[in-house]
């Protein structure tokens, strides 16, 4: 799940004006200026690059990854720092970190993570961020995929309880009780807790939770360029890569090969209860020009997106991959109609849904359930 502590963000880089003084490419699209401005609000500065100003607000997306969105109504209601743009060093990154949690959490560094996490034991809080980041790179290196660094360190939240992570969590205008972890492309940050709160000796328990991988999926891929934190995301298409992730055969093929470990077990199960139940029936066509399933049908949103995503990564791999690969090259900040959604996966997939929809459900319908 990806939550926003901004609710107006998404809105805004979907329809913001881009007044700023950009020089466009080759290629058409328009580059943001390399340059770093402070801007002063509510007694404290705000220091970064800008990325959309409409007269009005302004984005920034600032040097630790967060973003924020600022009263800018002239000139004058910033300055200009430098003619480039820094991100914060992993090191200064830590640093922030460890002030802004105090001495109850330590934070330790991996190649491209931050991890707070309760003291002690570094490598069993910080180690599974990086072993999946890793694993997503293999899987998406041997498909062809020329994903981009991480520009700016990623940050993982361990809380201590699930009391300290609610109150965090209530701060969010679509607060759910029930999730246990997220990431919020505003922050650029994953949010979960200890939820054995110390009492395991498990030291995979983080690794094994289904929930972190999954959010992790989400980080990595709006980290590496496979998405968009400026541009509007296919929901089915990012949902369905997160949970395709939770797997053990797809976040680690190396010693989990087979088809039947890349299989989301419960997904499968409430996929085979929708299929036996007609309910299936036109929701595809329906994820592929909006979001709104996820509004009104969750579950089956969820079990369909990953049935989608899994079908392509198996029987098309081709194709998925070709679906993927335009979707990253979208321009940021651009608009994305349901009708432009339906003929990128037409050309990605074919035009013909319903026959789309009945080789999709005869291929689970031969699919065996894993036992596990």
């Amino acid at each position: 799940m990806r939550l926003n502590l901004l609710k107006t963000t998404f809105i805004v880089i979907h329809c913001i004006v881009m007044i700023w003084l950009v020089a466009e490419d080759g290629y058409g699209q328009h580059r943001q200026p390399e340059i770093t401005i402070q801007v002063p609000y509510k007694e404290k500065a705000y220091v970064g690059r800008p990325l959309a100003w409409d007269g009005r607000e302004m984005m920034l997306l600032r040097r630790d990854g967060k973003v924020s969105i600022l009263p800018v109504k002239t000139d004058q209601d910033y300055s200009t720092v430098s003619s480039g743009f820094k991100p914060h060093s992993a090191s200064e990154m830590r640093r922030r970190l460890q002030s802004e949690f105090g001495n109850k959490y330590e934070v330790s560094l991996t190649h491209d993570f931050v991890v707070v996490h309760p003291p002690g034991n570094p490598e069993v809080w910080a180690m599974p961020f990086q072993q999946l980041f890793a694993r997503f790179q293999a899987y998406f290196s041997t498909r062809g995929f020329n994903l981009k660094d991480p520009e700016f360190p990623m940050v993982a939240v361990v809380l201590r309880t699930r009391g300290e992570f609610d109150r965090i969590l209530r701060a969010f205008h679509d607060y759910d009780p029930s999730i246990l972890g997220y990431y919020s492309p505003t922050s650029n940050r994953i949010i979960t807790y200890d939820q054995t709160e110390g009492r395991s000796k498990d030291k995979l328990w983080l690794f094994n939770a289904g929930t972190i991988l999954h959010e992790a999926t989400h980080q990595t891929a709006f980290n590496t360029g496979l998405h968009s934190r400026f541009g509007p995301v296919v929901r089915w298409e990012s949902e369905g890569l997160a949970m395709l992730f939770e797997a053990r055969g797809v976040n680690n093929s190396q010693n989990f090969p087979r088809q039947e470990d890349r299989v989301h077990a419960s997904r499968l199960s409430q996929l085979k209860k929708l299929y036996r139940d007609g309910k299936v029936r036109g929701k595809m066509a329906e994820l592929v020009v909006n979001d709104d399933l996820f509004r009104t049908e969750p579950q089956a949103a969820y079990a369909i997106s990953w049935g989608m995503t899994f079908y392509f990564s198996e029987a098309m791999p081709s194709n998925y991959k070709r679906f993927l690969k335009n979707d990253a090259a979208r321009t940021d900040f651009s608009s994305y109609s349901g009708r432009q959604r339906s003929t990128d996966f037409a050309k990605a997939f074919g035009g013909d849904l319903n026959e789309l929809e009945a080789r999709m459900r005869r291929f689970f319908q031969e699919l065996k359930q894993p036992d596990r």
